[in-house]
């Protein structure tokens, strides 16, 4: 059966490249036709390019399951200005009182959905692929799933942990507590910074 369905592959990618070669190769026939697919590409991608800098933003998705847990859609890729809006979302969520200051932390845990505050990359893939990890993008909707076929835990997805923000004793004055904002990149702290 999957020898089948490989021989399908094969014959229908061949399929695809004779078409493909034989448009090609009309085009190139005449100078009218290569001039106009040449603008066709040029076009799309200026359109494409154009959209991309101007119109696709980035945003903060909350998880509707973990109210702590937010999803960095379109994240710009200057890290230190990502980290800088990070921490100003953070700072306008205290000041808004939208974070439980009463949840405090000995340690930071690597959960986000026990962290105070967690930031991760947005990423989903495709339904194409069945046994395939669903991406952060699950977690909008969905508790973590350890059952299963196909296992949903956030602590698969530590690559993509951006920044998580705890509450613990202070380090000088025990009697207080600080806010300590640590940045993540490729699963390991950064850099931490302490939030009063």
């Amino acid at each position: 059966m999957g020898i089948l369905l490989i021989i399908f592959l094969v014959i229908l990618a061949s399929i695809g490249l004779f078409l493909l070669y034989k448009i090609v190769r009309w085009v190139f026939q005449k100078k009218a036709r290569m001039f106009g697919a040449l603008f066709l590409i040029g076009s799309s991608i200026l359109g494409i390019t154009i959209h991309r800098l101007f119109f696709v933003k980035m945003e903060f998705v909350q998880s509707k399951v973990y109210p702590n847990l937010y999803l960095v859609k379109n994240e710009i890729k200057d890290r230190d200005s990502l980290n800088k809006i990070i921490k100003e979302r953070v700072v306008e969520m205290i000041d808004n009182n939208l974070v439980d200051t009463e949840k405090r932390y000995s340690q930071n845990t690597h959960e986000a959905p026990y962290a105070t505050l967690a930031f991760y990359t947005y990423t989903k893939s495709s339904k194409l692929y069945v046994f395939q990890d669903y991406g952060t993008a699950y977690f909008i909707d969905n508790e973590e799933d350890l059952s299963g076929m196909i296992v949903e835990d956030l602590s698969m997805y530590q690559n993509y942990k951006l920044a998580t923000y705890n509450i613990r004793a202070c380090k000088n004055d025990t009697t207080r507590y600080c806010g300590i904002l640590e940045y993540y990149k490729d699963g390991y702290i950064v850099k931490t910074v302490d939030i009063d």
